[in-house]
C-alpha cells in the first residue's frame, strides 16, 4: 500500500529494530514506502541520519512510556487503554496491543484508519480504529464510546508528532479533555528554533521548510520547555516531566553521539498525569 510522502519520510527514519511482535513484522513489510522517495531525496545523508535520530528516539520513548503504564497495571491484575491520537499508518498501535493482548488500544485519525484496518485484519485484534478529527472534542467523546473506550477504565493517550501541526487552541482543549477524563499523556513538540544549538539548529529549521512547501502548511507550532509544561499544568495535569533527546539517545543506543550537547536535539518528549 502507497502511503503519503510525508508520512513515508517518518517511516523512513524510523529504526526498525523499535518493533519486534510479528504481527508489527507483517504489518510493516505491506507498506509501500516509494511514494516518498523523492522528498527523502531532498535531504543529505547527513541529515537523513540525524532525522533518523531523533524520529526514533522519540518513537522509543512512546512505546516504552504506554508499555510501563500498562506493565504496571498488569503487576496489579488490571488492563489499560490506549489511544493513539492522530496515528496515521504508524506501527506503534500494533506493537502495543500484539503485546498487551488484554488491553485495548484505540487508533484515531481523520485518514487512512479503513486502510490500516484492513492491512492489519484481524491481527491483532484488540485494536480499534476511529475515523475522527481530533480536535473535534464532541465527536471524538461519542466515537470512543461508540467504539467501547470506558472512561472509568486507567488510560493513556499518545500524542506523537502531531503538536507541531496544531493550533495552540486546539492544542489546550485536546489536553483539557484528556486530563478531565484522567488521561495520562504521552507525546513530543519541536524546541523554538532559537532554543535549538546554533551547531544543529539548521536540521530543525530546513526540515520543516522542505515539509512545509511539500504539503502547503500555513504554520508549525514550537515551544519552549516552560509553555508546553505551563499548558499541561493549566489542563490539570500534576506531574509533568520533559526528556531531552540526550538521555534517549544513550538509553536507546548506549551513546549520546550525535546529541552530546546541551540542546543539539529539536525534539523534547514529555510524560504527564
Amino acid at each position: 500500500m502507497k502511503i503519503s510522502a510525508t508520512s513515508t519520510l517518518v517511516l523512513n527514519w524510523s529504526d526498525h529494530s523499535l518493533w519486534q511482535s510479528r504481527e508489527t513484522l507483517a504489518y510493516n513489510a505491506q507498506l509501500d514506502l516509494s511514494e516518498g522517495e523523492k522528498l527523502f531525496k531532498l535531504f543529505s545523508e547527513e541529515e537523513n541520519f540525524m532525522h533518523k535520530q531523533a524520529v526514533s528516539g522519540r518513537k522509543y520513548f512512546m512505546k516504552k512510556k504506554v508499555l510501563s503504564f500498562l506493565q504496571e497495571l498488569f503487576k496489579v491484575e488490571k488492563s489499560g487503554q490506549v489511544i493513539i491520537l492522530a496515528a496515521g499508518l504508524a506501527p506503534l498501535s500494533i506493537e502495543i496491543a500484539s503485546l498487551y493482548p488484554s488491553s485495548r488500544v484505540f487508533d484515531v485519525d481523520k485518514y487512512l484508519m479503513d486502510e490500516k484496518r484492513e492491512l492489519i485484519n484481524g491481527e491483532p485484534s484488540n485494536i480499534e480504529f476511529i475515523d475522527c478529527d481530533i480536535t473535534d472534542l464532541i465527536a471524538l467523546s461519542d466515537k470512543l464510546v461508540n467504539h467501547n473506550l470506558k472512561f472509568d477504565k486507567p488510560s493513556i493517550a499518545v500524542m506523537e508528532g502531531i503538536i507541531y501541526y496544531l493550533p495552540k487552541e486546539s492544542l489546550k482543549n485536546i489536553l483539557h479533555f484528556l486530563k478531565k477524563n484522567n488521561i495520562a499523556f504521552v507525546g513530543d513538540f519541536c524546541l523554538k528554533p532559537e532554543l535549538v544549538n546554533e551547531k544543529t539548529r539548521f536540521y530543525l529549521t530546513d526540515v520543516f521548510r522542505k515539509i512545509t512547501e511539500e504539503v502547503q502548511l500555513d504554520f508549525i507550532n514550537f515551544y519552549s520547555a516552560v509553555e508546553i509544561t505551563d499548558l499541561l499544568k493549566e489542563a490539570g495535569y500534576e506531574n509533568v516531566s520533559i526528556t531531552n533527546m540526550q538521555q534517549i539517545q544513550e538509553e536507546r543506543v548506549g551513546d549520546k553521539n550525535p546529541f552530546s550537547e546541551n540542546n543539539s536535539c529539536w525534539v523534547r518528549n514529555i510524560y504527564a498525569d
